[in-house]
């Protein structure tokens, strides 16, 4: 799924595509996935290899340039509705990405399920009472002060951004008060994140100003054990997924109990849209609300795999190009307000926004519109 000739992950090279099934496929490069994370994080600890905690520590330590962070100008002609964002090599292609999940996991119950909204995958960075997002691909998108007083160390969170509310959903951790959480199971991690979630009130301090003030929120969103028949019954019986739907739904990601954070693509996460899941689970009918089935799109008929291999055509095609424009084109800025509107069911277009669903990890899979939508955020501190 990745065009980019260097490999996602440090583990994408072992994979060799020798004519099979892509499931097959995709079911043994999660179990040498798993075996190999088996032995990563001793072997690098016994290498002394640094770890994102120790990068963090490196570049705070250096006066002036705090996580690395450059600015770029904004273009003049828009400088009025702007501030300077930031550019930060840190943080940049360190957000997990998934893979479609092209059949049911033989090993399901060890699985998890999140649904996720609408919105901007990005990197919260939580450091000294500020709060800096950070796409994937490495540029802040907003920021905030935050209530964090006599919280110590930086803290680092996978999120989905929606601009309406302005909201921050947690996914993942990668490090909570300087614990280096990356080589952990994700049971574990999701865990964690739960209790600490509680127990310092990250909510309610997360934000100086009220959301009727232009406040950011933050919350937790919610998870499922697959292994339980009643949690899935709830996660998929209840419509819409979020209260009032807001925010809207985008899909479902599934996390292997046993993965670690990989910064970039992974079979160990995966992804579904809604209409999708009774197909490609084998669900009994009844089990997933209709409310989620009655939103498919024309093209889809049931044979999901027609389907993603039909999407991921026509979204090559369409990143071929915004890479390669005719050269008699002639181009202008275009504003949020100039942007034509996305229209409903038109889910390559929302995915080409949102980083959620397995897209590469370049910046150029966004379009202009896009582009120009996280430029345009409010950059509060």
């Amino acid at each position: 799924m990745c065009d980019s000739k260097e490999p996602a992950s440090r583990f994408e090279e072992m994979y060799k595509y020798n004519g099979r099934l892509e499931h097959e496929m995709q079911a043994e490069r999660r179990e040498r996935l798993l075996a190999e994370q088996r032995l990563a994080r001793q072997r690098e600890v016994d290498a002394g290899r640094p770890g994102l905690v120790e990068e963090i520590e490196g570049q705070t330590d250096n006066e002036g340039e705090t996580m690395e962070c450059h600015q770029e100008q904004p273009p003049a002609k828009h400088k009025s509705r702007r501030t300077k964002s930031t550019f930060s090599r840190l943080y940049s292609n360190k957000v997990q990405l998934s893979e479609w999940m092209h059949e049911r996991p033989a090993d399901f119950e060890n699985w998890i399920v999140v649904p996720c909204p609408v919105g901007a995958r990005c990197l919260l960075v939580i450091h000294k009472m500020s709060a800096i997002a950070y796409h994937k691909g490495g540029r802040s998108i907003t920021a905030t002060r935050t209530n964090f007083r006599h919280f110590r160390g930086t803290t680092v969170l996978d999120c989905v951004y929606t601009e309406n509310p302005r909201h921050f959903y947690v996914l993942d951790v990668l490090i909570y008060r300087h614990l280096d959480l990356v080589h952990y199971e994700c049971q574990f991690r999701f865990a964690w994140i739960k209790a600490k979630f509680d127990e310092d009130n990250l909510s309610e301090r997360f934000t100086t100003k009220p959301p009727e003030r232009g406040g950011l929120g933050l919350s937790l969103l919610p998870t499922y054990d697959c292994a339980q028949p009643e949690s899935l019954a709830t996660c998929w019986s209840h419509y819409p997924a979020f209260r009032n739907d807001s925010p809207r739904l985008d899909g479902f990601l599934f996390y292997h109990k046993e993965s670690h954070y990989i910064h970039g693509l992974t079979p160990l996460v995966t992804w579904l849209f809604q209409f999708m899941l009774t197909d490609v689970l084998q669900l009994p009918s009844g089990m997933v609300n209709s409310g989620y089935l009655d939103h498919k799109p024309a093209s889809y008929t049931g044979d999901y795999a027609k389907y993603i291999g039909d999407f991921e055509r026509r979204r090559k095609k369409r990143k071929l190009r915004h890479r390669h424009p005719a050269k008699k084109r002639k181009t202008k800025h275009m504003s949020i307000d100039d942007a034509p509107a996305v229209e409903p069911g038109d889910h390559l277009a929302l995915w080409e926004a949102m980083e959620a669903a397995p897209l590469d990890s370049e910046d150029e899979d966004l379009r202009p519109k896009e582009l120009d939508a996280i430029r345009e955020l409010e950059m509060e501190g």
